[in-house]
């Protein structure tokens, strides 16, 4: 067990109300509420993450460095936006609590905002093709911050309890297999079926209508269904400055090491998984030379993979502290980046293999980043306790835009490193446009996506271990903060 850190002398604020109902447990019409508002980040990144630098770069012809600038640019405004939501959050009244408001009025710029980017008029090029991407994939994003910088922060106030926030993170995970499970049928098995669907221009437009049904309907539902919980929330801080203390309390953030190691890992993770994921639709075309179905068939069995692996780490979580169960999660994800591109680089794969090889590695693949997400976001709610016994102040708003920040790194920062490796490699674009035979394409530069979209993605993945490596906050830790936060109330 590691020593917890004394407190600093402040008194408790008004944020330590509630405590009594929050012991309580969730219901499960509760927590299918809540676990539904995942759908909607989760939905409208499987266009981001999966599809935009393939449409941009092969669809719609612009350069690879050019697209990952304008994914690298996107990310910019994002890291000022998460944050700021996150403290304006945190500081929000109103008679629906200080989260419902921000996600009620985020839903339809997102769905608005992620139509338009992928509806670009056939005739755009060059300077302003890179801003009309530019400026929706802003929107998007602003639109995303908008509803899950508090959605999330949400999920950290409606319990207290050390266990119970493991199956709060569960019940998003579980959703998230849904709107990923959804979001592959509707991309290739509906709207990009058949060989070369990915590369229709028409198909894009449809797949962003039936993607913003199902964000109105999940931004709903979650909004709606988890009102009834908002007695649990803790009321905003009676001192908060908005605008005016937002730089002092990112600053106060940043002074929690648990924190700041959990912010660090959690970023360069999603950096590679980004990365990983903006290369893949490139790789399963061109270096596996896949079509659409079996494409949808690996895509479908890593979903299944995360579903498992919300009940593997449930499982792990009786005896293992959340840290092991997040490392162990981490390191598989490395191995199954690794190994796949590298065997068949080394001609170890059979003809005919490929496929079982890639669904194997997707299901692992799946339980691994599972494991990973429920231990990060359950260690983060821990953070926050932490830093109520330091501070105490709550800034679950604050904490959960680290989290935020570092999922939108994934097709920020990723898709910025692997749209320059298209250009660093020779990757042709416009592909679609052209129409030239994927044959011209140089056999080096596909080999060459391989090897950077698996191992040099497992490269990255392996540095977010070693800095996990360095938290070390357990059970018995959390249990020390949380005596000590009661015994504050109890005498506040």
């Amino acid at each position: 067990m590691t020593a917890v850190a004394q407190p600093a002398e402040r008194p408790a604020t008004s944020a330590s109300a509630n405590h009594t109902e929050r012991s309580g447990r969730l219901g499960l019409a509760s927590l299918t509420a809540y676990g539904a508002g995942s759908i909607v980040a989760d939905t409208a990144n499987f266009g981001l993450n999966t599809l935009l630098l393939f449409y941009l770069t092969i669809v719609c012809g612009l350069s690879g460095s050019a697209a990952g600038l304008a994914l690298g640019l996107a990310l910019v405004v994002d890291a000022f936006i998460d944050p700021l939501v996150g403290s304006l959050s945190d500081n929000s009244r109103s008679r629906h609590g200080r989260r419902h408001p921000w996600m009620a009025a985020s839903a339809i710029p997102i769905v608005v905002a992620f139509f338009l980017l992928f509806s670009i008029p056939a005739g755009l090029s060059g300077a302003g093709l890179f801003a009309w991407a530019l400026i929706a994939l802003l929107a998007v994003r602003i639109g995303l911050s908008g509803f899950g910088v508090p959605y999330i922060a949400l999920g950290a106030e409606l319990s207290d309890d050390y266990a119970e926030r493991s199956t709060i993170v569960a019940s998003r995970v579980l959703f998230s297999v849904v709107a990923g499970a959804v979001a592959a049928f509707l991309a290739f098995g509906v709207f990009m079926k058949g060989p070369g669907g990915q590369g229709h221009r028409d198909a894009y437009p449809p797949f962003a209508i039936s993607c913003g049904v199902l964000v109105l309907l999940a931004a709903g539902i979650s909004t709606i269904g988890t009102l009834g919980a908002r007695g649990r929330l803790h009321a905003a801080p009676t001192d908060g400055g908005g605008l005016s203390s937002f730089v002092a309390e990112v600053r106060e953030v940043f002074q929690n090491a648990s924190f700041r190691t959990l912010f660090s890992a959690c970023l360069i993770l999603f950096v590679a998984l980004g990365a990983a994921a903006a290369l893949t639709l490139h790789a399963n075309t061109y270096f596996w030379k896949l079509q659409s179905q079996a494409i949808l068939i690996i895509t479908l069995t890593y979903t299944v993979g995360v579903l498992v692996g919300v009940f593997v780490a449930g499982v792990l979580a009786r005896g293992l502290e959340k840290r092991i169960i997040a490392l162990c999660g981490i390191s598989l994800i490395g191995l199954c980046q690794l190994l796949p591109a590298a065997l068949k680089v080394a001609g170890l794969i059979p003809h005919g293999g490929e496929v079982p090889v890639l669904i194997t590695a997707s299901g692992l693949g799946g339980v691994g980043a599972s494991a990973a997400l429920i231990g990060f976001q359950s260690m983060m709610a821990d953070a926050a306790d932490e830093h109520e016994h330091l501070f105490g102040a709550r800034r679950e708003g604050l904490y959960f835009a680290g989290i935020s920040l570092s999922a939108k790194a994934s097709s920020g920062v990723g898709a910025l490193i692997a749209g320059l490796v298209l250009d660093l490699i020779g990757f042709p674009h416009g592909l679609a446009v052209s129409g030239a035979a994927p044959h011209l394409i140089p056999p080096e530069a596909i080999r060459n996506l391989g090897l950077l979209y698996g191992p040099g993605a497992s490269l990255i993945t392996a540095v977010s271990v070693m800095v996990l490596l360095r938290y070390r906050r357990g059970r018995d830790d959390h249990e020390q903060i949380r005596d000590a936060l009661a015994q504050r109330r109890a005498g506040g």
